[in-house]
């Protein structure tokens, strides 16, 4: 007789909740990060009918921190539509995972600053 491990899938629902829950922290973490560093950007903004965690009008760079919920297909699905549509408006969006956030942070600040420099090049006169 052979034994099986059946293994208990959380609902979807329960992990985006779980995953939003745990994101506030990450989101307040990285805000404070921003503030300390000297980077000004605008919290909770909306770009037409999407929110994005962070935005810099100015440089038109735009940061999503996604949690496990982002996996799903009908959640990344929606972020496509999401993409192209900030995408046409000249807006980059830095994508980070709130691990990434947690786990090196510095990475993070490094990814950013480098997108800072190529956008501040292309809108030099």
């Amino acid at each position: 007789m052979t034994s099986q491990i059946i293994l208990h899938q959380p609902e979807p629902e329960k992990i985006i909740k779980h995953s939003l829950n745990n994101s506030i922290t990450v989101i307040e973490k990285l805000h404070k990060r921003l503030i300390t560093k000297g980077f000004h950007f605008l919290r909770n903004y909306n770009i037409d009918n999407y929110t994005f965690d962070f935005y810099c009008p100015k440089l038109k760079i735009a940061i999503d921190i996604d949690g496990y919920a982002h996996e799903f297909s009908d959640v990344y699905n929606q972020d496509m539509l999401k993409k192209l549509h900030i995408h046409s408006l000249g807006i980059v969006v830095l994508k980070f995972t709130d691990h990434q956030i947690l786990v090196d942070i510095e990475e993070v600040f490094r990814s950013l600053k480098h997108q800072i420099k190529l956008s501040e090049n292309t809108y030099v006169i």
